[in-house]
């Protein structure tokens, strides 16, 4: 990872301070290394594709496409600039999306590790020993790095509870967190009531997360019946009328019946289960 830094760091340093909300976003995605080292490799990735891609699709229009040298030469070049930035797009989102997949897992677990922390604190303990306890046994992996984090800047980097929970909330993907964190910074300098405030978060998190669940429900009936409307009936329907098309002489569109009852079965029906299927997991990941 940090062979791109050792090539180009120098550039990458100069030009992190101009990609400062990028930086924010990508500290929320959660990677190991630091912002400084992504950016060098995105840079240099994106240097290396372009003598890459530009010498590639030269030789593809002299061979494959048997096109007169200079104009091989001119024609590879909008090809290579959409290319280079098609890869520097896609490495500029991927922490977008890290940070997105970070932030339905969290979201989908908060509610009940609130829960047991606001039992924790029922308890009497205090903030630091509620994240310790919760640390080890908290199952959902990108809560527990987060949780672990702020207990390393309790024991191991130094910080005071309040600056540490409040670099804790700045780092967190998920809104929910950010905001639990920030009212547990302000509840621990204030009144010290953490049991109100972790039961009262709790009780609210696990009230949206039955609103949520219910909206998912009534979202995979939609779906149920979209899937037999158009996965079950209407192929059946398109397949008779097209039979008989075939007997009596007709086309569709142009193409014999036959060819098109083959496209049908062979084509348009897996992709359109495999996109249901797709449409469903993207629902299902918020459970």
């Amino acid at each position: 990872m940090y062979f791109g830094y050792a090539i180009i760091g120098s550039l990458a340093e100069k030009l992190e301070k101009k990609f400062d909300r990028f930086k924010a976003i990508y500290t929320k995605a959660g990677f190991e290394y630091p912002f400084r080292v992504y950016l060098a490799n995105m840079l240099l990735l994106t240097f290396i594709s372009i003598p890459v891609t530009y010498i590639f699709f030269s030789i593809i229009h002299l061979t494959l496409l048997r096109i007169p040298l200079l104009l091989a030469f001119v024609a590879a070049i909008p090809i290579t600039i959409a290319i280079t930035l098609l890869i520097f797009g896609l490495l500029l989102y991927y922490p977008l999306y890290k940070r997105y997949s970070r932030r339905t897992k969290i979201d989908a677990s908060l509610p009940f590790t609130i829960a047991y922390m606001a039992s924790l604190a029922s308890a009497g303990l205090g903030v630091e020993r509620i994240i310790e306890r919760s640390v080890f046994v908290e199952e959902n992996k990108e809560i527990s790095r987060e949780l672990a984090l702020l207990y390393k800047d309790f024991k191991v980097r130094g910080f005071d509870t309040a600056t540490a929970i409040e670099r804790a909330a700045e780092r967190a993907p998920s809104t929910h967190l950010n905001v639990y964190f920030a009212g547990l910074k302000d509840t621990f300098v204030t009144s010290g009531d953490l049991k109100s405030y972790t039961l009262f978060t709790a009780r609210r998190l696990i009230a949206d997360k039955i609103t949520s669940l219910r909206g998912i429900v009534n979202s995979l009936a939609l779906i149920a019946e979209v899937y037999v409307t158009m996965m079950v009936a209407a192929p059946l329907i398109f397949i008779i009328m097209l039979t008989v098309m075939s007997l009596l002489g007709g086309e569709f569109l142009g193409l014999p019946p036959v060819l098109v009852i083959y496209i049908l079965i062979m084509v348009v029906i897996p992709f359109s289960a495999i996109a249901i299927l797709v449409v469903i997991d993207g629902i299902l990941s918020k459970v």
